[in-house]
């Protein structure tokens, strides 16, 4: 068989090792491993037709503006990391946009954690009298309380400010510093300093500042003249516990038990403002959500053959671990789970990314969300390019896939995307399966987001650019959920 070059018009591409699998194969597929996960005999259902029609009729309920004022929104409260007042303040918010869809809410609270969260920061610098604030400036997590002036010197002195280009480490540090300033930790065009965090217990507060703002710093220094900083910062470090919000549509009545599960990190996790990672995430799982509720209520479909749940976690990583461990068994199997992580934004490509699909747990799914990208391609509101990549780790889903019960049990776990990490990257293509939409190469691009973990994630720079990034996103996760629920029930009311 000739290899055959992918296209939005469906194919999904052959190469060395790769067979070619049309709209009907590649639902018995999705069927068959279903039918497989959920204990099923021998015998091969006939897969349910979508009702393209009526997708598209959901699909144009999505609302971009809708999701872009929540970012917004989200980031005005601050960086709502699990355990902090701004946290808390995400938590009400969440529950109050899940109780008005008419959905019922969980509020699942984690166990105690160390968290932080700087409440008022602010630096200005003096150069021979002239003040200027520094406007990127962005305090590290866990930077202590302080205000003061101080000279600034590159090299360590008591009562200083330094600046240095790396972070303050356990060897070498200065107990007698007021402050340090650190302008060589940014986003990759040197505008924004990342956010990053010291060891809790460090004796000052250090700021992170743009390279920008560290060569006019360190060009009056060495040029002799009276350099300072001027700062304060209220921060608060404690010992909390974070809160993760769980919605639940209800499935039809008699309903098998057993739940399909969207989910997104509800903190910036970095500290930082945290618009596309993740307010992009949160904002697509309370759309899906909606829309998903207004259509049952209003007629347009049927209640799910299944429960769906609606997770916003307190904390990334830590939080699932929890429910995993503590909750994901309630109500009945969890039968599969999407996440959202920087869906919102990419800084050098025009595309959407479905991962991982190098898990054999998760091959039938990743070929259904790509049969929807191929059935709708071409449409408004769907993305012009999609790949399906392997496993790059770092995100909730992975929790969930890397549990005993998700390999044995076969139950899927992607995260949908448009962007990763703060680097463009190329990832050699999983044998056998779909890869780029546009191409038939043996490696798959992921696109990257300039402003990661960087104080320069706000919805300026990232959503508010590309809205179409959270539609297209929500539309691919919300159609793909319903035709994946209907596949499972098919399958088991034989």
């Amino acid at each position: 068989m000739e290899p055959v070059k992918n296209s939005n018009s469906g194919a999904l591409g052959t190469g060395p090792g790769r067979t070619i699998c049309g709209p009907m194969s590649r639902r018995l597929l999705a069927l068959l491993a279903i039918w497989a996960s959920v204990g099923g005999g021998c015998k091969h259902p006939a897969p349910p037709s979508p009702d393209r029609t009526g997708e598209v009729e959901l699909a144009r309920l999505v609302d971009e503006q809708r999701m872009t004022a929540r970012v917004h929104e989200l980031v005005r409260l601050g960086p709502r990391m699990g355990g902090t007042r701004s946290g808390e303040r995400a938590v009400e918010l969440r529950t109050r946009v899940f109780r008005a869809m008419g959905l019922s809410v969980e509020r699942v609270i984690g166990p105690e954690r160390w968290c932080h969260e700087e409440d008022s920061f602010s630096v200005r610098a003096h150069i021979d009298g002239e003040a200027f604030t520094l406007e990127h400036a962005w305090p590290f997590g866990f930077s202590p309380s302080a205000r003061g002036r101080a000279r600034v010197v590159l090299e360590p002195e008591p009562d200083a400010c330094l600046l240095t280009e790396r972070s303050p480490t356990r060897r070498g540090r200065s107990e007698d510093l007021l402050v340090h300033l650190v302008d060589g930790h940014t986003t990759p065009d040197g505008t924004w300093p990342q956010a990053r965090a010291i060891r809790r217990g460090h004796p000052h507060p250090v700021f992170g500042i743009s390279r920008g703002e560290g060569a006019r710093l360190r060009e009056a220094v060495l040029a002799g003249g009276l350099v300072e900083v001027e700062f304060e910062l209220e921060s608060t470090i404690v010992e909390s516990r974070s809160i993760t919000v769980v919605a639940t549509l209800a499935a039809r009545e008699g309903a098998p038990p057993g739940y399909l599960l969207f989910c997104a990190h509800g903190d910036s996790d970095s500290g930082g403002p945290g618009a596309n990672d993740n307010g992009s995430g949160e904002a697509i799982v309370e759309e899906i959500a909606r829309v998903w509720a207004l259509s049952v209520e209003e007629g347009r479909v049927p209640a799910p053959p299944r429960e769906v749940r609606f997770a916003v976690w307190g904390t990334e990583i830590a939080s699932t671990r929890d429910f995993l461990k503590n909750v994901a068994a309630d109500g009945g199997p969890l039968l599969g789970v999407v996440n959202y992580d920087q869906s919102g934004f990419g800084s050098g490509a025009e595309q959407l990314n479905v991962e991982p699909d190098d898990l054999p747990a998760n091959e039938a799914f990743v070929r259904l969300l790509v049969e929807v990208l191929t059935d709708h391609a071409g449409e408004p509101g769907f993305p012009p390019r999609w790949a399906t990549n392997k496993s790059l780790g770092g995100t909730d889903s992975y929790v969930f896939s890397g549990s005993e019960t998700f390999r044995t049990d076969s139950r899927p776990a992607v995260t949908i995307f448009t962007s990763a990490w703060d680097r463009a990257a190329l990832h050699p293509r999983t044998p056998g399966m779909p890869g780029e939409s546009w191409s038939d190469r043996d490696v798959v691009s992921v696109d990257y987001d300039n402003f990661y973990h960087s104080a320069g994630d706000l919805p300026e720079n990232t959503t508010d650019r590309e809205p179409w990034n959270m539609g297209w996103c929500a539309r691919l996760g919300l159609l793909g959920a319903m035709r994946w629920l209907d596949a499972i029930d098919a399958a088991q009311s034989l």
